[in-house]
């Protein structure tokens, strides 16, 4: 395959094996040590505020969990039906009890208004809602829904790290969590990391490291997980960090050719603005799912691998509970195609995409 769907770009080893002469100098290679402490101040520093704080952890699944577990939810909680399985996956790794909703078809996220509805009607205390592909979101609304109900809300935006963001972290309620996995935009083999309030830094570390504080001082026991970030990942976000900005650049610049050659195909929706995102890929929803099919197929003929996000959709799963039927999130499933973007692409390669794109689009239905 030519131009698989990702293309992880993560930095040479030059780059940031230097850093880890400080992990053997001190022989900490976990367990909250100075690199992954300096890694998190630049995201507090770069994206958060005076009351941000940072907390690395082992995965994106993880970063999800920890909130639910430093808070103590049990029972239900809401989510979308149209995210990745790690969404769902946190939740029960949390120990929780996953309930879920439908989305919006115009943009592809759960409404204020549902949201609300669904709190008042399941008596859950905590909501998970998602940035779909990493795309700018407003969940002002929700957070208001949120604390009306006495309840915690989760912004899951993994791939969504480098969009401008509102810091709703400042109200105690509210986490949003990053992936930091290779097949994201800043990438470091395996990691997350929650953007949260800082009166639950000590919380939240508990809640990565078994339930035990950080600094080994004694406490009462709790409940944790194992989901504390290496030193080894750590460097190597120090060095992705130093030339990050550049890469959402060049994501952007691709995002943007997509967004001019495709212009003239009224039936796909898609993204008008390169800043709504860092674009780990290009979401493409098509008019039905034999338009998605025939492009899927046509697109790999010439050697470009596409990916259908987000299906199956969660309400696939029979035994879990949900709101309703879930039948947007069913539909948007069939019908979302998502091309490659790479940070690292030569221009010649981008032109090549863009053309595999317009060609199999033309292919799989007419344009008006």
């Amino acid at each position: 395959m030519k131009f698989p769907i990702i293309r992880p770009d993560l930095p040479p080893v030059h780059e940031w094996a230097g850093a880890l002469e400080e992990a053997y100098q001190s022989r900490r290679f976990s367990n909250f040590g100075s690199l992954s402490r300096r890694l998190e101040s630049w995201f507090a520093a770069e994206w958060g505020t005076h009351s941000t704080t940072c907390v690395l952890t082992s995965s994106g699944t993880a970063a999800i969990a920890a909130p639910l577990i430093a808070i103590g939810v049990s029972g239900r909680v809401l989510l979308p039906a149209f995210t990745f399985p790690a969404t769902m996956s946190a939740i029960k790794m949390a120990g929780a009890t996953p309930v879920l909703m439908d989305v919006c078809p115009d943009d592809w996220r759960v409404s204020a208004g549902d949201l609300d509805h669904a709190f008042a009607t399941t008596g859950a205390k905590a909501a998970i809602v998602l940035c779909p592909f990493g795309l700018r979101s407003d969940f002002c609304a929700h957070a208001r829904v949120a604390r009306k109900h006495g309840g915690i809300l989760i912004i899951d935006n993994a791939s969504g790290l480098g969009v401008s963001r509102t810091p709703l972290e400042s109200s105690p309620h509210v986490f949003e969590t990053y992936s930091l996995h290779a097949t994201k935009p800043f990438a470091i083999g395996e990691g997350g990391v929650i953007f949260a309030n800082q009166v639950y830094d000590t919380s939240l570390r508990k809640a990565i490291n078994f339930g035990l504080p950080a600094s080994g001082e004694d406490g009462p026991p709790t409940w944790g997980i194992n989901g504390k970030i290496s030193e080894f990942h750590a460097a190597i976000g120090l060095a992705v960090a130093s030339s990050f900005k550049n890469q959402i650049s060049a994501r952007r610049a691709i995002a943007a050719q997509y967004m001019d050659a495709l212009a003239g195909f009224s039936e796909v929706s898609l993204c008008q603005e390169p800043v709504d995102g860092v674009w780990q890929f290009f979401p493409l929803l098509l008019p039905n799912q034999e338009a998605a099919d025939t492009f899927q197929h046509l697109t790999r003929l010439q050697g470009m691998e596409i990916r259908r996000y987000y299906r199956p959709s969660l309400s696939s799963h029979l035994e879990v509970e949900r709101i309703d039927a879930c039948l947007v999130s069913q539909d948007l499933s069939h019908r979302m195609c998502c091309v490659p973007v790479y940070a690292n692409a030569s221009k010649a390669e981008a032109d090549e995409m863009i053309a595999i794109v317009l060609s199999a689009l033309q292919q799989s239905f007419v344009r008006k």
